[in-house]
């Protein structure tokens, strides 16, 4: 029985591959966050030049890719910067990301009198609430919340992954139709 969808072994290593990068990269942020947005980047355009170019199979790809990728993208950036908060966001994807951002993101907690990180601090227990005085002479301190990496970092690169998950799964779903569309040889 031929499976309707097939892996290469190729295919498959580099899913692995962009997951793994991607997942770090939401971990991390920063530099390994910007290697993976360029890579996207070239995926995207080379799967766009594939797209005007191409023929068959390969081209099918392409089109099943880059078409829910510009269509969660647009939707996205038509929603506002609100996606960027899993707070704030109204996108069904946005308020799913919500346990993940809590997950995967580092919270540290700053006294802004000091500088100083503040190890198991937690703000429901602080009498003074965490922001009484504003410092100086009332000696009360002012805590301020560090997330790394941030909200908006961390959502973008995460929109980011989804619009490749869609992309590559709109790309299965492209080819398998362009598959069944090709006459059977006897």
């Amino acid at each position: 029985m031929k499976l309707p969808a097939q892996f290469s072994l190729r295919e498959l290593l580099c899913v692995v591959l962009f997951a793994g990068l991607g997942l770090a990269a939401l971990r991390t942020g920063g530099m390994l966050a910007s290697v993976m947005v360029f890579l996207a980047y070239l995926l995207f355009s080379a799967l766009g030049i594939v797209v005007v170019v191409g023929r068959g199979p390969l081209q099918a790809f392409a089109i099943g890719f880059v078409i829910p990728v510009v269509v969660y993208g647009t939707a996205v950036y038509a929603m506002g910067s609100n996606e960027l908060d899993p707070y704030a966001g109204q996108l069904p994807t946005t308020k799913w990301l919500l346990p993940v951002q809590k997950a995967m993101v580092q919270r540290t907690w700053i006294d802004m009198n000091t500088g100083q990180a503040v190890p198991d601090y937690d703000p429901t227990t602080d009498p003074t609430g965490g922001n009484a005085g504003g410092g100086g002479f009332g000696g009360g301190r002012r805590m301020g919340l560090l997330e790394s990496p941030d909200r908006p970092t961390f959502m973008a690169l995460a929109h980011l992954l989804l619009a490749l998950l869609f992309g590559y799964a709109g790309a299965k779903f492209a080819v398998v139709l362009y598959r069944r569309r090709q006459p059977v040889a006897t």
